[in-house]
Parts: C-alpha cells; sequence; structure tokens
C-alpha cells in the first residue's frame, strides 16, 4: 500500500492493491487514523488496484469517513470499477461516500489544488 501525503494541502491519497481484506483494512484504518491526527483533512482512497472488498472492509471506511467528518474533513473513493460500485450499493454505503472517476477528479472538487502540486498525488 502506498500513501502519498501533502502537508501543505492536508491531502492524502492512499493506494490500496489487491483484496481488502482484514489485514490491509487494518492497515488502511491506522494509516488514516495518523493522518487524521496529523492534520490531513482529505482522504482519497484510490481504488484502482482493488479486486475485491469485504464488508467488513467498506466498514472500516464508514467509520474512518466517520472520524474524518468529525474533524470537519472527508474520505472519497475514486476509481471505482462496476463491481465495487455494485457492492457498495447492496449493502447501502454507496451513497455514503462522494466517488470519483480519478484521484485527479477527487483532488480538483475536493481540494481545488494547482495541477502541478496535485500531479505528485495524483500520480
Amino acid at each position: 500500500m502506498q500513501v502519498r501525503w501533502s502537508e501543505a494541502h492536508k491531502v492524502a491519497v492512499i493506494d490500496p492493491q489487491g483484496d481488502l481484506g482484514i489485514r490491509t483494512m487494518v492497515e488502511i484504518k491506522n494509516t488514516a487514523g495518523t493522518l487524521l491526527r496529523d492534520g490531513c483533512r482529505t482522504l482519497i482512497v484510490d481504488c484502482q488496484g482493488v479486486r475485491r472488498m469485504d464488508a467488513m472492509s467498506l466498514g472500516v471506511l464508514v467509520e474512518r469517513l466517520c472520524r474524518a467528518r468529525e474533524l470537519g474533513g472527508t474520505l472519497a473513493l475514486a476509481n471505482l470499477d462496476a463491481g465495487l460500485v455494485a457492492r457498495m450499493r447492496d449493502l447501502r454505503v454507496d451513497s455514503l461516500f462522494q466517488v470519483f472517476d480519478s484521484v485527479q477528479a477527487a483532488l480538483d472538487v475536493l481540494v481545488g489544488i494547482h495541477p502541478e502540486a496535485a500531479a505528485a498525488l495524483a500520480a
């Protein structure tokens, strides 16, 4: 899992890979918690490399979204494939998250940072 963090813009991109099972979700939960404690207010989970996400994994993302909102921030999802969108809809959590076609689109809407500054986060 890769994390790209811009302290100046208070935004981080979390890039998990493969199946989001217990081990990966614990890592995401801890990473997101640390980022939020360190002042990050916009978390973007780039799901481009995610093959599968179970119900518990979505529960962790919902919990981190709630924590981010408590701190005046948000957690958004980017690059979801049709299977992940359907899974979120089946579990009725799709309306909770802002979902974007790309990390760049999420950065444009949520942070509005200059394209050159966003390039490192969107890569």
